[in-house]
């Protein structure tokens, strides 16, 4: 399934920065067809995957393992709305369908880490953080159609605290330990940061949400927590080697990418280029290489789990072939629209269109 995903997801992300210069349609609706349905899908089916290996347990199943088609099906009704295709009152169902979801997956996390023997890894946490983010952003929209005096607060809350919180805790939490693996050397102290780092990212995302719905000085602080936490993470990974994070081939140069672009992201939010729309920075700056980075290093483990170590590494070296321009491009775009450029969307288009052709004929030469 999640290979399913990763596909649907670029399609997604592909479509959210292509199609609106083409067809036009309310901003709303390609942004959630790239969150709603691909990215929010995405990350609780991944972390019906991670979260057993942080707890040593046992994975999702049953009805459970099925939790990510709700989450599909809130987003497929949210870009139903913004289509025109329902009224505007089932925004609210959509948002209780997805809080539903995202309960229901607060509560298996939270006993996954209840049940872990000797305690679980702390990256669990950040999941667990991150999805109560997005609890508290679904219930924000949920509420928009019976609060409409309070419809631009909502909104801002909304979608800030899904962008740095639901997707900002999910993506760093993860690079902590995906970029040393992807690298191949331990990092002694991505347990040290996780544990310690979580409260201020998480304040900062609040802060940010709450900043940009009520309070603009709000926003200052939490985007220096914010900083914080990526310049130790930054810090630390200049132990790893840095022909590995430089590189010409590699998935470690898309993902040192995408964390450059949450950087540019936070910067573009207190330039005030957060106005022009949030998403102009963050998708393909941060979105798309994170995406494409962590397929192609953990694509070949999802596909064949059982294969042996070296099949999975060929399989990595194959996706990340020319891992480094391509993450020359997506940065291009992380930094550009910082400069005033306009057209920053371009290399992020070539750059995830090259990595899909690059994902199918993988994925076709596999089924040989």
């Amino acid at each position: 399934m999640l290979i399913v995903l990763v596909v649907a997801t670029l399609i997604a992300l592909l479509a959210g920065q292509a199609l609106p210069k083409a067809i036009a349609a309310a901003p709303a609706l390609w942004a959630h067809i790239a969150l709603g349905i691909g990215v929010m899908t995405l990350i609780t089916a991944a972390m019906q995957h991670f979260v057993p290996v942080l707890a040593r347990a046992r994975g999702a199943s049953g009805w459970l393992a099925r939790l990510p088609w709700l989450m599909l099906a809130a987003g497929a009704l949210a870009v139903a709305v913004f289509a025109e295709a329902l009224p505007w009152l089932w925004i609210a169902a959509a948002g209780l369908i997805g809080l539903l979801g995202a309960g229901l997956m607060l509560a298996w996390m939270s006993g996954q880490a209840r049940r872990a023997l000797g305690g679980p890894h702390p990256g669990l946490y950040w999941y667990v953080a991150a999805m109560a983010c997005l609890a508290a952003g679904l219930a924000a929209a949920a509420a928009i159609p019976m609060l409409p005096a309070w419809h631009a607060e909502l909104r801002a809350f909304h979608l800030h605290v899904n962008l740095y919180g639901f997707v900002g805790l999910t993506a760093v939490g993860t690079l902590q330990v995906l970029m040393p693996t992807a690298a191949g050397i331990a990092d002694p102290r991505a347990a040290l940061r996780l544990r310690l780092d979580l409260k201020w990212a998480l304040a900062g995302a609040l802060l940010i949400a709450v900043g940009q719905a009520l309070s603009p000085a709000l926003v200052w602080p939490g985007a220096a927590l914010w900083a914080w936490v990526l310049g130790r993470m930054l810090w630390d990974w200049t132990r790893l080697p840095r022909g590995r994070l430089l590189a010409v081939h590699g998935n470690e140069p898309v993902l040192l990418a995408a964390t450059l672009g949450y950087a540019a992201a936070l910067a573009g939010m207190l330039s005030g280029f957060d106005a022009i729309g949030p998403l102009t920075l963050f998708l393909p700056g941060f979105l798309m290489p994170l995406v494409t980075g962590a397929a192609g290093q953990l694509a070949p483990v999802w596909l064949a789990p059982s294969r042996p170590l070296g099949h999975h590494r060929a399989g990595q070296a194959r996706l990340g072939r020319w891992g480094g321009a391509r993450a020359l491009l997506f940065l291009s775009a992380a930094l550009l629209p910082l400069f005033g450029y306009r057209c920053a969307g371009m290399p992020a288009l070539t750059a995830l269109f090259w990595f899909g052709i690059v994902l199918a004929v993988w994925l076709y030469r596999s089924e040989d």
